[in-house]
């Protein structure tokens, strides 16, 4: 005679996908994603122009090279009147990819896969907090900072 439960992972399926509507809820009404959503407008408007910056980590590289090359210019500048053109260029150039590359790593960390960059694992959330909740000193931490 077959039981009238409908099996566990029919339940488990269907929280899953109550959390994952109310994720998305969350989301929708967070600041990145109003600030996504209207780049995305600005963009539509304008024609599909999309810059595609390199990685971060690539920009900081070549703006750290251009800024060592800016200081080598200004070594040899006496003997070659050339390098008092280009070191202000390799000086400015390098400091705008710093800074973007700045800017890129700053903003790729806040977007990233959930509130604060949360860190994605078979499509689940990481939490590095304890299994067991609060502890006793966190607690009194967290009472008294609230004074």
């Amino acid at each position: 005679m077959p039981s009238s439960n409908p099996p566990p992972d029919r339940f488990q399926r269907e929280i899953d996908d109550i959390i994952r509507l109310a994720e998305r809820r969350l989301e929708h009404q967070s600041f990145g994603y109003r600030v996504r959503r209207s780049t995305r407008r600005l963009s539509g408007a304008m024609g599909g122009f999309r810059l595609n910056l390199p990685s971060a980590e690539t920009m900081g590289g070549i703006g750290l090279a251009l800024l060592m090359v800016a200081w080598l210019l200004s070594l040899v500048a006496r003997m070659m009147p050339i390098a008092l053109l280009l070191q202000p260029w390799a000086l400015g150039i390098g400091l705008l990819l710093l800074v973007l590359a700045i800017l890129k790593s700053v903003m790729r960390g806040r977007g990233g896969g959930g509130a604060g960059g949360a860190r994605m694992w078979r499509g689940e959330r990481v939490a590095y907090g304890s299994p067991y909740g609060e502890s006793f000193l966190s607690r009194l931490r967290r009472m008294l900072r609230g004074r």
